[in-house]
């Protein structure tokens, strides 16, 4: 995701857009605030998940504003599901703060945008404008860079899937959680020299030489399951 460019408004764009949100005032005051911009169209306000599920399944949406933190089903399960039924479906996050792990979950669900609760309402709106124009938006700096991190580790991390045959791999896993080769082989029912075969081969592909760098490399790309 990239930062807004408020140079390139991108083609006009009429959008309907559903906000959804557990606390009614926040609701209200992200209607004004849409409702405000010409053109654009609030298609609903949804205090629950379930809610904006009936509203995108029965009504015209073009973008769902969704809050993170929601009970019941929080917002990233909710565009998980919305996306099941629409995955052009674009979607925008509104949250307090996000994890690491929630971010890189938004990524991989195809989340178009990100804009944190302290930040002006006119990040907001320049959001949805750059969404709506086809283009990704996070305007915070600090989430953007995190967003760079977890892109690196994602390429390193296809990268090391790729090199690595299914074996190497299987391997791989049991020695970085701590097996020695000889209870790696009885776990798999092969012979030990052939473990560590397997391993020599991953260190030479990984340009490794210990099973500590090995464990370290598992660990920084979270490879240590399927």
């Amino acid at each position: 995701m990239d930062p807004v460019n408020h140079q390139d408004t991108g083609p006009s764009v009429s959008p309907r857009i559903l906000v959804v949100d557990d606390h009614l005032i926040v609701l209200d005051g992200l209607r004004r605030l849409i409702d405000a911009e010409p053109g654009w169209q609030v298609a609903a306000t949804c205090k629950t998940a379930a809610e904006a599920i009936e509203i995108v399944s029965t009504r015209p949406v073009d973008l769902v504003v969704a809050d993170l933190r929601m009970p019941e089903m929080n917002g990233l399960d909710l565009i998980r599901r919305l996306h099941g039924d629409r995955p052009g479906l674009a979607c925008v996050l509104l949250t307090a703060d996000i994890s690491e792990q929630e971010l890189a979950e938004a990524m991989r669900l195809g989340v178009r945008g990100i804009v944190l609760k302290e930040q002006a309402p006119s990040a907001l709106v320049e959001c949805i404008r750059a969404v709506m124009a086809g283009r990704t938006s996070v305007v915070d700096q600090g989430l953007s860079a995190e967003i760079d991190r977890i892109r690196e580790r994602d390429i390193e991390r296809r990268s090391v899937l790729q090199k690595l045959t299914p074996r190497e791999l299987e391997i791989s896993r049991l020695a970085a959680a701590g097996l020695r080769s000889r209870e790696i082989a009885v776990r798999l029912g092969i012979a030990p020299g052939t473990v560590k075969l397997h391993l020599h081969s991953v260190y030479s592909k990984l340009d490794i030489t210990t099973r500590v760098e090995l464990a370290n490399i598992f660990q920084r790309l979270q490879l240590g399951s399927n």
